[in-house]
């Protein structure tokens, strides 16, 4: 009875604020980025047309600066979470001769190169902890002064299937593995991933999973197949956010047409939940009040900065796009969730 009532809270705060806001405008893009979160803070990457280099942008409750981080000449991978003392810290990804993670406060003061941590990518912290992808399926993680470095699973090497009223249990080896985000909270990760297999569709799988930080076996917390044009990142996030799981969904094998859907996972009471979205977006960040930071996507996959350039003046950024959307960091308008069944589909 507690779960059931525990949902039907989720769900009504849900329903009551859906018609209260709009979208909020929070900067305009020039180029496909992610999007990080923790409290009043939010980090992403910009480009800048003049100097032709990346640029990592901090929001601190409204007020956008850009810390004095080096340039790239790629988007910054960056996270903001929690540190030591539980003021925040970010994360980021440099590359100066040999890339490797850097931490230093929210102002890009007292920055400490994290020892161990060469060719990473897909950056997260919380507390103590840092964690990261090396090449495409290595997840590591280690403290701030690279003490404790340990390996944690990644994409999995075979995909189970547990026995049904169908079927037997049976396992198949997974190719082409490749994590795709991460992001710690507190002695857990969430991670999202991509793979192929034998039996699977022709653009592959992705799951969102969970494990401790300290090892041991991974929890499922989704699996689909892609849909064509899904590609491989279809899942955005994963996000944390009051202690519940969230994560955007772009091309489920599912959809008769293209569908887009925010689901959201209780850990504490085992329940899903999902609302539908209608924005290709290239970065999701879960926040407080059932909203969500966005970046959006010019859409028909384009990211690019003059793709982003084009989307800010009107015109469309791929030869089939006809809606127009400007590439900009906002926050969503309070998202409708409704219960749903988990979104496991094996092959």
């Amino acid at each position: 009875m507690r779960r059931v009532l525990a949902l039907a809270v989720w769900i009504a705060l849900s329903a009551a604020s859906s018609a209260a806001a709009a979208p909020t405008l929070i900067a305009p893009l020039h180029g496909g980025t992610t999007i990080e979160s923790f409290g009043d803070l939010q980090v992403w990457s910009d480009y800048n047309a003049t100097d032709k280099s990346w640029h990592l942008v901090v929001d601190s409750d409204g007020l956008i600066s850009t810390p004095p981080v080096p340039a790239a000449t790629r988007a910054i991978e960056a996270d903001v979470g929690p540190g030591p003392s539980g003021s925040p810290l970010l994360v980021y990804k440099v590359c100066p001769s040999g890339c490797h993670l850097v931490v230093s406060g929210v102002d890009g003061s007292d920055p400490r190169v994290v020892p161990g941590s060469d060719a990473p990518r897909e950056p997260t912290i919380w507390g103590e902890r840092v964690a990261w992808v090396r090449d495409a399926n290595q997840v590591m993680t280690s403290l701030l002064d690279g003490s404790g470095r340990r390996m944690l699973g990644g994409a999995p090497r075979r995909l189970c299937q547990p026995a049904n009223k169908e079927t037997r249990a049976s396992c198949e080896t997974t190719t082409n593995r490749s994590v795709t985000g991460l992001q710690l909270h507190y002695g857990r990760l969430a991670l999202t991933d991509s793979f192929y297999t034998r039996n699977g569709g022709g653009n592959g799988e992705g799951e969102v999973l969970t494990e401790s930080v300290q090892g041991g076996p991974q929890h499922l917390i989704a699996l689909q197949g892609v849909e064509e044009g899904g590609g491989e990142t279809f899942w955005l996030g994963p996000s944390w956010s009051e202690g519940k799981l969230y994560f955007y969904a772009d091309g489920l094998s599912e959809c008769v047409e293209h569908c887009i859907y925010v689901y959201g996972f209780d850990p504490t009471h085992d329940t899903y939940v999902r609302a539908t979205a209608s924005t290709e977006l290239n970065g999701f960040a879960m926040a407080a009040g059932l909203r969500a930071y966005e970046a959006t996507a010019p859409g028909n996959g384009e990211t690019t900065p003059k793709a982003c350039a084009e989307a800010l003046k009107g015109e469309p950024a791929g030869e089939y796009l006809i809606t127009v959307i400007p590439c900009v960091v906002r926050l969503s308008a309070p998202i409708a969730f409704k219960p749903t069944r988990p979104p496991i589909s094996f092959p």
